[in-house]
């Protein structure tokens, strides 16, 4: 079974994850079949707009997949795994052409990201975008960063500080979401949405995107350090451990894992 799943509709390419556990959590076979149709996408004249999906009735990404980031000790690897993450999103964000992601279910830490680093974002009423870390000893100096560029620093200081689903209404008053469509219709609104952005003449689009993503990747990068810096004072405390035991164990009970 392959980790995600592509089709071509016309000019859109749609990728869909496909983790066995039907949350989508961000394991790096994902992560690295994400890059690789960020880059197809950039490469093929064919491709002119990317749906990035979880599925009807799927979660998008419920956040990095704990059974790998459970695992990362010592400062090292720690450096390691953030440098990835931001390149990760870079890519994402260096797609010159559209991006949409259609986002149901759980949208989750690294999740959420991912799905900001998109051109637009579909949700369903049952959508539920959460930066949850710092209750779970997680640092979210990306996560704040991010929701600061888009709704400004009180409502990231609440979504942050608050950890808790951000209401539908609210998400879409603030462009988090742009569309809602029911459950069954999200990944066809995505796709429709797309299809109409991919129309749009191709040089003028690549342009602006890339002037407007300019000011987002260089802020990503200007706190890599300090991301780096508190992840591993927080890895070495030991304060995430208790959460990630509790979800592997929940997993386990489900078959999930």
């Amino acid at each position: 079974m392959a980790i995600l799943e592509t089709e071509t509709r016309g000019a859109v390419l749609v990728a869909q994850f496909n983790h066995a556990n039907a949350h989508n959590p961000m394991s790096l076979e994902l992560e690295n079949a994400i890059r690789s149709i960020c880059r197809e996408t950039n490469d093929n004249p064919a491709i002119r707009a990317l749906v990035l999906t979880g599925g009807n009735d799927r979660s998008f990404c419920a956040g990095g997949d704990f059974n790998e980031v459970a695992q990362l000790s010592g400062s090292v690897a720690v450096e390691a795994y953030i440098d990835r993450l931001i390149d990760f999103y870079s890519t994402i964000l260096k797609v010159t052409k559209p991006t949409v992601a259609a986002v149901g279910g759980y949208a989750i830490g690294l999740g959420f990201q991912v799905s900001l680093c998109c051109d637009w974002r579909v949700g369903a009423p049952g959508t539920k975008l959460v930066m949850w870390e710092l209750k779970h000893g997680i640092a979210c100096i990306v996560g704040g960063y991010l929701l600061e560029s888009f709704v400004g620093r009180a409502a990231m200081s609440d979504i942050v500080y608050g950890c808790e689903a951000v209401p539908i209404s609210w998400a879409v008053d603030h462009k988090l979401l742009h569309e809602v469509a029911d459950s069954e219709n999200l990944m066809e609104t995505a796709i429709a949405r797309a299809q109409i952005l991919s129309e749009f003449p191709e040089i003028t689009f690549r342009r602006t995107k890339e002037s407007i993503n300019q000011g987002l990747l260089a802020g990503l990068h200007d706190i890599a350090l300090e991301t780096k810096q508190a992840h591993v004072a927080g890895v070495a405390s030991r304060a995430a451990q208790q959460h990630f035991q509790s979800v592997l164990g929940q997993e386990t009970e489900t078959g999930t894992r």
